[in-house]
């Protein structure tokens, strides 16, 4: 690396030390933050599949409940509707 002198004062230690640094920071993100944040993503794929599975499972229980019991089905919908207009009308 050719001296860079501003002023008198020799820049190459400074711009050694710089790209130095920037080789340490790189190495960091390819061992450690990488691999950490790919795991993570995974993680968290899992977990909305798992999330995802479990409420369309839900679905199903309640698909079920209202073609068994259809009046009862719509006299809940019913009152949950009224108390939420009394609630939010307030």
């Amino acid at each position: 690396m050719a001296s860079n002198p501003i002023h008198g004062i020799d820049l190459e230690p400074v711009e050694e030390r710089i790209a130095d640094l920037r080789r340490k920071v790189e190495h960091l993100m390819e061992e450690r933050v990488t691999p950490a944040v790919s795991r993570a993503a995974g993680r968290a794929q899992d977990f909305a599949g798992h999330v995802s599975h479990t409420a369309q499972k839900e679905a199903d229980t309640v698909a079920s409940l209202v073609k068994e019991r259809p009046f009862t089905a719509i006299l809940m919908a019913a009152g949950t509707g009224y108390l939420l207009a009394r609630l939010l009308g307030r």
